[in-house]
């Protein structure tokens, strides 16, 4: 009985410091500036970073976290504020960014939380970030008075602006682009435990919320749920997601798109894209797709 009895303890003792390694490795940022895609841009695309932006803007999150943006002052009346995906920082969203700016519009790329020169050391995978996004848009309405704002989040980032859809967005908010985000965090948890780590997702997932509803105040199994977000969207969104993805599977676009009853909402199947990858492997059904649907809704 008592070897039966240390067996199980040992196991719950392996459980409960894998769930921790898990909720470090996963959860908490790694604040080595540059670590993410942006150190393999190529020089010239900094340059033209560094050369077009207007300034550098920084925010008060409701949690007391310094944030910070960069903006791009184009002269228009019209404003995307892009955000970025997991583990990178704004000018990872160059491709985006370039675009945006020849289109003529203006532009805010934000630092989630963790990220870049924003405060935190953790991400809560859009649960707490969608709150910073509601009040960059008010900030912005207010000091620049824009006609109209769109959404544009790519992989985290696009469940970070689902989220926020769900929530009281300034009035000049008109729609939201969301790029091969997930359904729900605890979905894209289970996955890619499997995908990444070859493990079963249980009960180490169990171990792992706890800790989070600790350290944070946020669940990892029932937050970040963008399935109950685009139920109760407030503006329209344009879903996009690459065939091909595994990472983030292809079959939650599907889900996101039938959860959501919005009549004005669209949808975009990129074929042979993988994660991230339908705005460079098909760019001009990317962009015209893109822009066609802010149009519909743009005053």
């Amino acid at each position: 009985m008592k070897k039966l009895i240390g067996v199980i303890a040992f196991i719950s003792v392996v459980i409960a410091a894998f769930s921790a390694l898990l909720y470090k490795k996963y959860l908490c940022i790694d604040r080595k500036h540059g670590k993410g895609f942006c150190g393999k841009l190529p020089e010239e695309n900094k340059k033209w970073l560094d050369r077009n932006v207007s300034e550098d803007l920084y925010m008060v999150s409701r949690d007391g976290y310094c944030l910070h943006a960069a903006r791009f002052d184009n002269g228009s009346d019209d404003l995307v504020i892009l955000v970025h995906g997991y583990d990178a920082e704004w000018k990872d969203m160059y491709t985006y960014i370039k675009r945006y700016y020849d289109e003529g519009m203006d532009i805010l790329v934000i630092d989630q939380r963790g990220c870049g020169l924003s405060g935190d050391k953790e991400t809560t995978m859009g649960h707490l970030e969608k709150l910073d996004v509601v009040d960059w848009a008010r900030k912005l309405s207010e000091e620049h008075n824009y006609k109209n704002i769109v959404l544009h989040g790519v992989s985290m980032g696009a469940a970070t602006v689902m989220l926020a859809a769900a929530e009281e967005l300034p009035e000049n908010v008109r729609c939201v682009i969301e790029d091969c985000g997930y359904s729900t965090v605890r979905e894209e948890f289970e996955h890619t435990m499997g995908l990444v780590l070859h493990l079963p997702p249980y009960p180490a997932l169990w171990i792992t919320d706890l800790i989070t509803r600790a350290m944070k105040g946020w669940s990892l199994l029932k937050d970040a749920d963008c399935m109950k977000a685009v139920r109760n969207a407030n503006v329209p969104i344009c879903f996009i997601h690459g065939k091909n993805d595994n990472f983030v599977p292809y079959r939650m676009q599907d889900k996101l798109y039938n959860a959501c009853p919005r009549s004005d909402k669209e949808l975009l199947s990129v074929e042979g894209a993988d994660h991230t990858e339908a705005v460079v492997k098909d760019p001009e059904l990317y962009w015209s797709t893109v822009f066609g649907f802010i149009k519909k809704h743009f005053i």
